[in-house]
């Protein structure tokens, strides 16, 4: 729905700016300003939506890190049908009545335009006669008139013609025509709007000001000429998209403006509040809407580049300080490790209850420090008893990734043998419940359900080329299970989902497209249903695949094969189950 958000904050902009035209610039005599002032107003309010400072926003971290990510782009296979069954039904939805609804209501003014514009073909078809700037129409019993750029039509029964021709050759000479017709297309796409219906009479009536100041100035005083407009108040109009002599709205007005004391040279200074109404809409856009068509950042913001390294833990037993415990009893681990040429160290200290906590160096308060030497025993060693230090632990809750024993995996990809399972948080996303252990092949029992399933080591996950999804990758590897039902059948396969993000980036309708039965569909969309982060994509909808796979039985042909050039698929999570 960007299209229908663009159209709102555009709206929104352009109520603004007319707004302030109101309050400081409408009876203001500088005509030629204020059609300008109008006519900007409805540009800028669609140019200001695409349009950010990145500068007021934080910087994005871009993280640099040694994990291995495997694209469609980078991995070459062979192309094999996928057969994707249970093909979902699409539903006339709330955003399609409200895209409905729109179209109508545009389908239906520009319908209208197009009448308006016919009857005034028409009437060109008629007898004419060609003047230096114009072309004069007359109509036939009629005390009409009125232009349309440099047709001016005017009826035979019509008094002062000499004087209501002077009057239409200004609009004439001026091209307000063509501001009438740009109105009119601003009109048709935001005609909900209530703002661009009162901004084009107000442009109506600048031009009106314009023609009746030129017309008293040229040959007619200003009284004689309000004297006319009233005697000819209750002429015949001609179409709204045409600049008409006998407009009795604006009579009132035109007459008040006639006789108004012409303004200042310091009113001009008025028009300098577009200027800081710009600016304040500029940064508005920028850090009150989450939107995905800010195409053009004239400020962009430096981007934050964090450096980590692929996380391994370092045994205790490989440090140079040797000893288990304290000098105060207390059982101690102490691991050193590097973050961009700046070392640090970690220290976990075993109560005597049993209960562990964790101290660094770097980032310890004095009142740590002092609690560790005074009640642990414990002081944190110099920097040099490490002659080459090793990467950082990971954050609580990771797998250890060792080096591969096996060069290629099922689907021809690079993976990782089985590691030392390490529980991961029980109150994590979605609450999902932390997984058993590995179990053999030949043990495994338990009730057929979803929930009731064994721990897996994910090979590395298909991603698309963007990091937009890198995280829902990670997630949908790490808390997915292998049903029970499926390990004892040896199944193997690919679950195809398809899923909406909306408009506040959040996975939402996530549907089944293509399933392999034995628990996998449900084990997939339930993980799916649990992931509640925000993702940096463009709101839509989307495709993705996860094939999972068995080691000793032959891999699935991989679901990118056949998904690969649809528009809607952002990759592939490939799972593999590892048995002892």
């Amino acid at each position: 729905m960007n299209w229908l958000r663009y159209l709102l904050e555009a709206n929104l902009y352009l109520g603004v700016f007319y707004l302030c035209y109101c309050l400081f610039l409408n009876w203001e005599t500088y005509y030629m300003l204020n059609r300008v002032y109008l006519l900007f107003s409805c540009v800028i309010s669609f140019i200001i939506p695409i349009i950010q400072l990145g500068i007021l926003k934080p910087a994005e971290p871009v993280i640099k890190n040694t994990v291995v990510i495997v694209t469609g782009n980078t991995h070459q296979i062979t192309n094999h049908p996928v057969q994707i069954a249970n093909a979902a039904v699409k539903y006339f939805t709330f955003q399609d009545y409200i895209l409905f609804v729109y179209l109508l209501g545009v389908a239906v003014l520009l319908l209208l335009l197009v009448f308006k514009l016919y009857g005034l073909l028409k009437l060109t078809r008629a007898k004419s006669i060609i003047k230096d700037q114009y072309k004069l129409i007359y109509v036939n019993g009629s005390n009409t008139a009125f232009s349309f750029f440099n047709y001016l039509f005017i009826g035979t029964k019509a008094s002062g013609a000499d004087t209501i021709i002077r009057h239409e050759l200004v609009h004439i000479r001026q091209k307000h025509s063509m501001d009438i017709i740009l109105l009119e297309v601003f009109k048709i796409i935001n005609w909900f709007n209530p703002f661009i219906y009162l901004l084009q009479n107000s442009l109506k009536a600048v031009h009106e000001f314009i023609a009746d100041e030129n017309t008293t100035v040229s040959e007619t005083d200003t009284l004689t000429y309000s004297t006319f407009l009233l005697n000819n108040a209750y002429g015949v109009s001609g179409s709204s998209i045409t600049h008409s002599f006998f407009n009795y709205n604006l009579l009132k007005k035109r007459i008040i403006m006639l006789n108004q004391k012409r303004s200042g040279s310091l009113a001009r200074l008025k028009y300098l509040v577009a200027l800081p109404v710009c600016t304040a809409l500029l940064c508005a856009s920028t850090l009150g809407f989450s939107k995905t068509y800010g195409w053009v950042d004239i400020a962009p913001a430096h981007k934050l580049i964090v450096e980590t390294a692929l996380p391994v833990y370092t045994k205790a037993d490989t440090l140079k300080n040797k000893g288990q415990f304290t000098s105060k009893g207390y059982k101690y681990k102490e691991t050193g490790y590097l973050i961009r040429n700046k070392a640090n160290f970690r220290v976990i200290i075993t109560e005597k209850n049993g209960e562990e906590k964790e101290y660094f160096r770097n980032s310890a308060t004095s009142a740590q420090i002092n609690l560790l030497k005074e009640k642990y025993g414990y002081t944190f060693p110099s920097m040099d008893i490490f002659p080459k230090l090793p990467p950082p632990p990971p954050a609580p809750g990771l797998q250890t990734p060792v080096p591969p024993v096996k060069p290629h995996g099922p689907l021809g990809i690079k993976r990782y043998p089985p590691p030392v399972v390490i529980p991961v948080d029980t109150a994590g996303p979605g609450n999902i419940s932390k997984p058993a252990p590995l179990v053999p092949l030949d043990k495994i029992a338990g009730p057929e359900s979803p929930g009731d399933a064994q721990v897996v080591t994910p090979m590395e996950p298909y991603m698309p080329l963007t990091n937009a999804f890198a995280a829902l990758g990670k997630y949908i590897a790490r808390y997915t299970r292998f049903p029970v039902v499926a390990l004892k059948n040896k199944v193997t396969g690919s679950v195809i989902i398809k899923f909406d993000l909306n408009a506040g980036h959040k996975l939402t309708n996530v549907t089944l497209i293509g399933g392999i039965g034995n628990r996998y569909d449900e084990e997939v969309i339930r993980v799916l249903n649990a992931f509640n982060d925000p993702i940096n994509a463009k709101p839509g909808t989307y495709k993705l695949a996860v094939t999972f796979t068995m080691d000793g039985l032959k891999p699935p042909k991989p679901a990118s094969e056949a998904l690969g050039n649809d528009p809607l698929f952002i990759g592939e999570v490939v799972m593999t189950a590892f048995y002892k």
